[in-house]
């Protein structure tokens, strides 16, 4: 027997072609693998970094247009900058002249484009216009370079939205379409933490990336080329060590990818603590753990603590560093003009060049770090989106539309487990319209029997079939429209009465869903609520008694009206008088439909038409109550256990 679990080794999807509304799924590329970041190999890191950037830049180039805005108004943005030195030049000119002002200024003199080119001042009798003029050049350049900056962050926090809407979509539709033997291994806080935060990280990295090489290397050029033309031998004597520039961010790089994986699996951890808290805070309570729990939280926060100081020290050392290196440059650059008697306007000009291109390089150097915490989110949400469920719908199945309700075991075995079977060659017939009951010690499989009909998991040898069909000939859905489940572990959604009913069949009408509730006994509470059915009844149900929350789950049962019924202890909540009542429902409901019930308690089920006992997986005996208790010891045996005192 196969091992259950599930895969993330599936194939990548490609984004599609732009249009106005979301992209249809991406088509399946390149695989992309789970890895420990922490101990993986350098080629298997430099494998995986360029399938996953390749998969983020699949989703943005469907929004290729704005994504084109964006990159031109980038640029633009950069370009101001060094046309900023030239003006900057010009109005060091201007205001440092020996007279108030000049016939002409030659802002390309000494540089070898535009060298002719003269601005000329309409008139010398009124030279303050002309010099504020001047100097308002600077403003207005600051001002168009805030708009351009403006233009772009806006085109990039667009395609940063749609990103995040899309892979948010992706990785929550692909984990709620996983099979239960997936959710069996995967902690719930993991899972929220990938689709709440981990998505965010990748779509906020990816964009913040995208920008970062745009406007950073155009302002760079645009300077440096700026600031070379106006002096080609300074501005090389202090760029000379930029390159040196870069090691301390590859020295830092390796740190913050571990510590950022590191950081990403203890905020899951931290997760799973949150998510077990709340949601048993009763036991949480009833055990005086709350202490205990606050322990547990605080040692992952502390965790987490740790790592992010380690990978932001890492990165904030990175910034210095490029400023020290950068700076010697400049130490080069000033020795030379001392040594060549550089023009006043000149070396002014240079020098504000080179100091405004600081911003612009330590930007740079933060990418670094921001590609490996981009890197490790991303490869977590891509490995979730691509999963493939273990049970699937195979090519061309049909739907199920007309179900008579005909269920058939043939040789069925299972595992949860390798080599511990839940069920040995189970071979059962439940005719349609009748009443059958499993019965059984705890362990014996009666549950793994119904959730193999609703296909929950597919066989390890045999075949369930529906009406004479092997059901992994139908599409899932359509197999579980026909089947209704009423089950002792009952879940309500936060939301109100009437969704909560209607959840059983969407497209129900209000009065459907009353009759359905009147039918359950449910509406005699419900009316004496605040609302009515309009009533919101907390998390999980918690402002009901459990009672209460069980009729309503049966109310939903009976108004998906499915010609299969599975009842998993429907009645274990309810007292006795409305367990009387709500067995007189079961019955009206039950006529017609193939009814399937797992009982703990005989006295529920003691008028099926047959009841199936079960041992250790396997199927000892099947007949009614009367016939079994003369024949099968393991029925007596259970019989005389709960009835010891009659």
């Amino acid at each position: 027997m196969r091992k259950h679990g599930f895969s993330l080794t599936n194939p990548l999807r490609q984004a599609p072609v732009e249009s106005t509304e979301m992209p249809k799924k991406p088509e399946k590329q390149a695989p992309i693998r789970a890895i420990d970041i922490a101990t993986a190999s350098p080629d298997e890191l430099a494998e995986q970094r360029k399938a996953v950037f390749r998969r983020l830049l699949g989703y943005i180039m469907p929004y290729r247009t704005r994504l084109a805005w964006g990159i031109f108004f980038g640029i633009l943005a950069g370009a101001v900058n060094g046309f900023l030195v030239l003006v900057i030049r010009v109005v060091l000119e201007v205001v440092d002249t020996s007279e108030k002002v000049a016939e002409a200024y030659y802002p390309f003199e000494g540089m070898p484009i535009f060298n002719d080119f003269a601005i000329r001042p309409p008139s010398t009798d009124n030279p303050w216009t002309f010099v504020a003029a001047v100097c308002l050049s600077i403003p207005v350049l600051l001002l168009l370079r805030g708009i351009f900056h403006y233009l772009h962050a806006y085109c990039m926090l667009w395609i940063n939205m749609k990103v995040l809407y899309r892979l948010r979509d992706e990785s929550f539709s692909g984990l709620i379409q996983q099979s239960l033997s997936f959710f069996n291994k995967v902690k719930q806080g993991e899972l929220i933490q990938t689709v709440a935060n981990q998505t965010r990280t990748t779509a906020d990295a990816s964009s913040q990336l995208l920008s970062g090489f745009i406007q950073h290397p155009t302002g760079i050029l645009a300077i440096v080329v700026m600031i070379a033309l106006i002096d080609p031998l300074y501005t090389f004597g202090a760029l000379v060590v930029f390159p040196i520039c870069i090691l301390p961010v590859v020295m830092v790089s390796r740190k913050v990818r571990k510590a950022g994986g590191r950081e990403e699996k203890e905020s899951e951890g931290l997760m799973v603590t949150l998510h077990e808290s709340f949601s048993g805070i009763r036991l949480v309570k009833a055990h005086g753990r709350e202490e205990h729990q606050s322990k547990r939280f605080n040692v992952g926060n502390k965790q987490i603590t740790k790592f992010i100081i380690r990978w932001r020290k890492a990165m904030e050392i990175s910034s210095p560093s490029v400023e020290i290196v950068a700076s010697l440059g400049i130490c080069v650059g000033l020795i030379y003009a001392w040594l060549t008697d550089v023009q006043p306007k000149d070396f002014m000009a240079v020098n504000l060049g080179l100091i405004s291109l600081y911003p612009h390089a330590k930007a740079l150097s933060r990418i670094q770090v921001q590609v490996q915490k981009c890197f490790v989110a991303a490869l977590k949400v891509f490995a979730y989106i691509d999963a493939e469920p273990e049970v699937k719908d195979k090519a061309g199945a049909a739907e199920l539309r007309e179900c008579r309700g005909n269920i058939d075991l043939d040789e069925v075995s299972f595992a949860y487990i390798e080599d511990r079977a839940a069920l040995k060659n189970v071979s059962l017939s439940f005719d349609a319209g009748k009443r059958y009951a499993l019965v059984g010690q705890s362990g014996s499989g009666k549950s793994t029997i119904l959730s193999l009909m609703m296909r929950f998991y597919d066989t390890d040898s045999g075949a369930v079939k529906i009406d004479g069909h092997d059901i992994r000939d139908y599409t899932q859905s359509s197999l579980r429209d026909q089947i209704g489940l009423v089950s002792q572990d009952t879940f309500l959604f936060h939301d109100t009465i009437e969704n909560n009913i209607r959840y059983g069949r969407l497209d129900a009408s209000d009065e459907e869903v009353r009759g359905a509730a009147r039918l359950a006994h449910a509406e005699e509470f419900i009316v004496d609520q605040v609302n009515g059915y309009d009533s919101v009844i907390g998390d999980k149900g918690c402002n009901l008694s459990g009672g209460q929350q069980q009729r309503l789950s049966i109310a939903r049962a009976i108004l998906r009206d499915a010609p299969i019924l599975f009842l998993d202890e429907a009645t274990s909540a309810l007292d006795s008088e409305s367990e009387k009542a709500i067995q007189k429902a079961i019955e009206e409901l039950s006529r017609g439909k193939t009814v399937i019930a797992i009982a703990h308690r005989l006295s529920t089920v003691l008028d099926s038409d047959e009841i199936v006992v079960m041992k250790d997986g396997g199927v000892l005996d099947v007949a009614p109550h009367d016939i079994l208790l003369e024949r099968c010891e393991e029925y007596q045996r259970l019989y005389r256990i709960q009835f010891a005192e009659d």
